[in-house]
């Protein structure tokens, strides 16, 4: 193959090279001949040697050798080229070449820098030459380089700028013109160069053609052409070929000339992986579902220093989204391990589970430990598997509500309360000693939609009966043993007996550790469209988005949405935004600005909006003004309406020895302090401010839902209601998680399959918060080992001491932290 390959050469080129091989000698700045590239879009670490603009885009960290055979030259050349992009949109390379022979024995060293994004990068090259002719030379390079589109990019490099000169050897300037060009994609690369030098000007140009063709992943043709205008400057071809594996690469590259043939030898070493021959590419992924519902800090350095918090929930979805359509993954292994999942997420990450499996992916669950939520997700694999001693908590939904009405009697703290709806029962921990009637009510049915919903699903998944299920339910904590028994898993293995399983359910897979789907270098031009993901998790609250010291609060500021969602709306890269809702609500006022920003940004874009867990009260007012509403079937979601809540110290103050005196002017002053209880006056005037927020509440609900003022007053009122009762009543458009919202985004827009889901306004940590830091952006990308969340923060949580909040202010929150187990 290899000699047919170069008799093909020598019968195109061997008349007419002679002259191309004489000007190739009288450039002495040239070193080895590598693979034919184009000035328009050459990126990797060699691209100093086409346009060193190219080196904005190089990979994070990679290695070339290059060992070439010039019979036509009579030289040797070899040459080692290092290049790094630490900083993004920045780059840098170092090489050495050394060439020997044709009586011009000398070394050449280059240094790089490309700075950039795809629309525009420039670049430039210091070259120091040593030994021979050139001894003591130094030259300057310089490029631009525009990918402006997936399809097409433009190039240009001056070589020898400053036309260096010594001892009667000049370095003559060269500028080289390209245009490069993908019709199919990245499959075939084709680039067209103009390329003059200064003695011989541009009537004496050359043309130049490069190709590269992916014959299959891993394996790429390399072809190229060059002639110039006239038949006495003949014509030069290259033809090579190049193997690759993830993170290591070889390449052959033959060319022609009347004198004889070039070899060129090249091998790759790099950090990033690159398209592979598909050989032993059945991977297993193994992802952990351990504490996804808390958002993982890197500890207190990384607090301090406003590093943003990373939502591992959203980050498991999105790598599991991506992971279906990635052809290297064969399967997946979920390791349970309590998630700290609601049922609304455990439901939309259930759905990513079933969506691997419709793709081909086949999906085995490992437990160690599990609750009911995290139970209904692994239920989706095709096998379920449990540690002989995993902790099976699976016995049934209970919601517990904690109530300090009894101590704060006891204390002496009284709450005074102005609120709309029966089913308003935020205060109700700081007022009562147990649930009220409507409170019972609510919650009785949205445990009742949850019941109905996983029944269906484990049944279906498991293939029993629903008599069996709900048995096995009543029988209440139960064994490994016993759940095999029940047919709740396929079997109780030790970690050692499941990876022997493993060989059975996925023969010829391999497992890897920090699977990363489509983690290669794809060298692609431009930028992707985007969809926006905006979130809003957490409290909602004013100023920006971030946590307490402890822990114990994530709050979504308003500040920091506004800004995220006004970035999304000018970014012309962005075509659609997803409004990502997990928050109980909070700051009647907060929600409001948020809304307003969700009114003002669809005027421009669509806006779908998509609830986890919980988008109540006014996480659905800042929700409501989207284009439309996704919620899970067991999303918590409604309760619309408002309150005021104002506790008084006073008993307390004075069983203490604290009394207060005061002096005022105004009838009504002191309505928000903390020591004396509200008048019947005060009490009014609140309960009057009150029912007029609610009043404006319900009547933008009406006015985005399309709905009656009356239809929805009778739906709100402060009423929980899960996702799927939701929908029934007009309050959400459609049932499904996060991919589905984001689908819809999609379609909407009539935007491929190609594009990234970019976060918009992620949560800085605690410096971020202190210095009101602008809203962050983030591509959902990285994984990182979850942390476990502290007993304690845990505890203030199920007691509700995270939304005991004495500041002033109209309260848009459902409060009671509805928490089902």
């Amino acid at each position: 193959m290899r000699a047919l390959l170069l008799s093909f050469v020598v019968f195109c080129a061997s008349s007419s090279l002679a002259q191309v091989a004489e000007t190739v000698n009288a450039d002495l700045s040239r070193g080895a001949t590598l693979m034919p590239q184009s000035a328009a879009y050459a990126d990797q670490a060699t691209a100093g040697v086409y346009n060193p603009a190219g080196i904005a885009h190089v990979s994070t960290l990679e290695l070339l050798y290059a060992h070439e055979r010039s019979v036509a030259r009579g030289q040797t050349i070899d040459g080692v080229w290092v290049g790094a992009s630490p900083f993004g949109s920045m780059g840098t390379a170092l090489s050495v070449e050394w060439v020997r022979g044709g009586g011009t024995d000398h070394r050449k060293t280059s240094w790089s820098l490309g700075v950039g994004p795809e629309a525009l990068s420039a670049g430039v090259s210091f070259n120091w030459f040593s030994g021979g002719p050139v001894d003591g030379l130094f030259s300057v390079d310089l490029g631009l380089q525009s990918r402006f589109s997936r399809y097409a990019s433009l190039g240009v490099a001056l070589k020898n700028a400053d036309a260096p000169s010594k001892a009667g050897v000049t370095l003559a300037r060269q500028l080289d013109v390209g245009l490069g060009l993908r019709p199919f994609g990245e499959r075939f690369t084709l680039g067209i160069d103009f390329v003059f030098d200064e003695p011989h000007g541009a009537a004496n140009g050359r043309m130049a053609y490069s190709l590269q063709a992916k014959v299959l992943e891993g394996l790429s043709l390399h072809a190229g052409v060059s002639h110039g205008f006239d038949a006495s400057q003949g014509l030069y071809l290259q033809v090579g070929l190049s193997l690759d594996t993830a993170n290591f690469g070889v390449g052959y590259l033959a060319s022609g000339a009347a004198e004889g043939f070039n070899h060129l030898l090249q091998a790759r070493l790099s950090y990033d992986n690159y398209p592979s021959l598909p050989i032993n590419s059945h991977q297993i992924a193994v992802v952990g579902l351990s504490d996804l519902a808390e958002p993982k800090g890197g500890g207190a350095i990384s607090m301090l220093l406003s590093v943003p918090a990373e939502d591992r929930y959203l980050r498991t979805l999105t790598m599991l989204r991506l992971a279906a359509t990635d052809p290297r993954l064969s399967g997946v292994v979920l390791k349970v391990e309590g998630s700290g999942l609601g049922f609304g997420r455990a439901k939309e990450l259930r759905d990513a589970v079933m969506a691997l499996r419709r793709a081909g992916k086949a999906v085995d669950a490992y437990i160690l430990s599990a609750t009911d939520a995290d139970y209904f997700i692994a239920t989706a694999a095709d096998h379920v598997y449990a540690a002989p001693e995993a902790m099976l908590l699976v016995d049934g939904l209970q919601s517990n509500i904690q109530f300090l009405g009894g101590a704060a009697q006891k204390l002496g703290v009284t709450v005074d309360v102005a609120r709309v709806g029966a089913y308003k029962n935020s205060p109700d921990q700081f007022t009562r000693t147990d649930m009220s009637a409507e409170q019972r009510e609510a919650i009785s049915a949205y445990l009742d939609t949850d019941v109905k919903v996983i029944a269906a699903e484990v049944t279906a998944a498991r293939k029993l009966t629903p008599e069996a299920w709900q048995a096995s339910i009543d029988e209440g904590l139960k064994s490994c043993q016993r759940a095999r028994e029940l047919k709740l898993i396929d079997d109780v293995l030790t970690p050692a007996d499941f990876e022997e399983r493993l060989a059975v359910d996925m023969p010829g897979g391999r497992l890897v550790a920090g699977y990363k789907p489509f983690d290669e270098h794809t060298g692609r031009w431009g930028h992707r469209s985007r969809i926006a993901l905006i979130p809003v998790v957490g409290t909602i609250g004013g100023g920006n988005s971030g946590q307490d010291p402890l822990g114990l609060t994530t709050t979504a500021g308003a500040d920091t949405f506004i800004r995220a969602i006004e970035a999304a709306t000018a970014d012309p890269l962005v075509q659609a935004i997803v409004v990502r809702v997990d928050s109980p609500g909070g700051d009647g006022l907060a929600s409001d600005l948020m809304y307003r920003a969700v009114l003002e940004a669809r005027k421009k874009k669509p806006v779908i909006a998509s609830m986890g867990d919980v988008a109540a009260s006014g996480g659905y007012f800042a929700a409501m003004g989207a284009d439309e509403i996704w919620a899970s079937p067991t999303t918590i979601t409604g309760s619309i309406g408002v309150f005021f809540i104002k506790p008084s110290v006073k008993q307390l103050a004075e069983k203490l020895g604290i009394t207060q005196d005061s002096v005022s002017r105004g009838a009504l002053a002191g309505s928000t302090e903390l020591y004396e209880p509200w008048t019947e006056p005060q009490r009014a005037a609140a309960q009057k401010w009150v029912d007029s927020f609610y009043d404006n509440f319900i009547t933008e609900v009406a006015s985005s839902r399309k709905l009656t003022k009356e239809k929805v007053d009778q739906v709100a009122r402060g009423r929980v209601w899960s996702g799927e009762d939701a929908r029934a009543r007009g309050l959400v458009d459609q049932l499904g998680g996060l991919a589905a919202a984001v689908e819809s985004a999609r379609v909407r827009v009539d935007l491929g399959h190609d594009f990234d889901l970019v976060t918009y306004g992620a949560t800085p940590g605690l410096m971020g918060s202190l210095l009101q830091s602008s809203a962050l952006q983030g591509p959902l990308e990285r994984l990182d080992v979850p942390q476990a969340t502290s007993p304690l923060v845990e505890a203030a949580r199920q007691l509700g001491l995270e939304q005991l909040e004495l500041g002033s202010g109209l309260k848009a929150h459902l409060g009671y932290g509805l928490t089902v187990r």
